[in-house]
C-alpha cells in the first residue's frame, strides 16, 4: 500500500534527522547559520563548509522531511481505501508547524535549552503519529478492548511517559552542559547530589533506571506469561536497546562526552522510543491482542 511505505520512508527520515540534529549539537554547530531562519548566514544556499555545512545540510534534510509530510497526509486525504487516518494525519500536520516554529526559535533565540529540549520532544510525538500511521494504514475495523487488552495497553502508556520523561531530562542536560556534573559512578561531593546539575543528573539516571527495570520486567512476563510472539521479540529488542544504552551512557561520561558516544546515545535512545511505540500500536492492533488476553495469567491482570 502506498500510504504504509511512504509512512514507513516518513519514519526513516525522521530517524535520520532527529540523529543528524543530535550530532549539530554535538559538534557545537547549532549556530552555524547564524541567527537566521529560513536563510542561512543572509543566503539561500550559504557557502558550505565547517558549521554552516552541518547546519544547513540540517535543514535541507528537515525541508525534505516537510515535503514527504505534506505528500502522506495529503494522500490519506484523498485515500478512500483507508479509515481512521484522517485525524492523525491532522495532528502530524499540528506537529509539523509546531516544530518549524520551534526549530526557528531556538535559532532566533540562541539555542536555549528549554526550547531546545521541547523540540526534541515534539520530534518524538511526531515520530509516535507516523508509527501509528504505519501500523494502521492496512486495517479496516477496530473492536472493542477487553480488560486485559487494556491493562496492558496501559503499561505500555506508562513506559511512554517514562521514556519521554528520560529523553527530555537527558536533552536539557545536554544542552545546559550538566554532562559532567557527575562521573558514571558519583557526584563531586559524592553519591548524593547538591548542586543543582547534580540533582537533575542524578535525577536522569534514577528514571533511567527506573525505565530500564521497568522493560526488563514486562520483557520477563512476556515470556513467563506467553504473550503473543511479536510482542515479545519487541520486548527482547527493547531490552537488548536498554543494555546498550546503559553502556554507551557510561562510555559518554568515561569519554567526557565525546561526539561520536553522545550521538550514539541519542541513536538508541530514539531507536528504543521506537520500538516501545510501535510495541504499543502492535498490541493495540485489531485481532493481535485477543490472543495476548487469552495466554495471560488472569492473576496478573486481575
Amino acid at each position: 500500500m502506498k500510504i504504509k511505505r511512504l509512512a514507513f520512508l516518513t519514519i526513516i527520515l525522521t530517524y535520520i534527522l532527529i540523529i543528524f540534529g543530535g550530532y549539530v549539537a554535538s559538534s557545537e554547530s547549532g549556530m552555524g547559520c547564524g541567527p537566521e531562519w529560513p536563510l542561512c548566514n543572509g543566503l539561500v544556499i550559504p557557502v558550505l563548509e565547517g558549521d554552516t555545512l552541518i547546519e544547513f545540510a540540517h535543514r535541507v534534510i528537515g525541508a525534505v522531511l516537510g515535503i514527504m509530510t505534506a505528500v502522506l497526509y495529503f494522500s490519506i486525504l484523498q485515500s478512500k481505501q483507508v479509515r481512521g487516518l484522517d485525524k492523525a494525519s491532522k495532528v502530524l500536520m499540528l506537529l509539523l508547524i509546531i516544530q518549524i516554529l520551534l526549530g526557528a526559535a531556538v535559532v532566533w533565540l540562541d539555542l536555549p535549552a528549554i526550547i531546545v529540549s521541547v523540540h526534541l520532544m515534539v520530534a518524538m510525538f511526531f515520530l509516535a503519529v507516523l508509527i501509528w500511521i504505519w501500523q494502521h494504514a492496512d486495517e479496516q475495523s477496530s473492536r472493542t478492548k477487553t480488560r486485559k487488552e487494556q491493562s496492558i495497553q496501559n503499561k505500555f502508556k506508562a513506559l511512554l511517559i517514562l521514556l519521554l520523561l528520560t529523553l527530555f531530562l537527558g536533552a536539557y542536560i545536554k544542552h545546559q552542559s550538566f554532562g559532567l556534573a557527575c562521573s558514571w559512578l558519583e557526584c563531586t561531593s559524592g553519591f548524593i547530589p547538591v548542586s543543582f546539575p547534580e540533582i537533575i543528573q542524578t535525577g536522569h539516571r534514577l528514571l533511567a533506571g527506573v525505565l530500564s527495570l521497568y522493560i526488563f520486567i514486562l520483557t520477563y512476563l512476556s515470556l513467563k506469561n506467553r504473550w503473543e510472539a511479536g510482542l515479545q521479540n519487541r520486548l527482547m529488542a527493547a531490552s537488548l536497546l536498554v543494555l546498550g544504552q546503559i553502556i554507551i551512557g557510561i562510555l559518554t561520561i568515561v569519554s567526557y562526552i565525546e561526539i561520536s558516544w553522545a550521538v550514539l546515545h541519542l541513536a538508541f535512545g530514539t531507536a528504543l522510543f521506537a520500538v516501545i511505540c510501535e510495541a504499543a500500536v502492535f498490541a493495540s492492533s485489531s485481532s493481535r491482542i485477543s490472543r495476548l488476553g487469552e495466554k495471560s495469567s488472569n492473576h496478573y491482570y486481575g
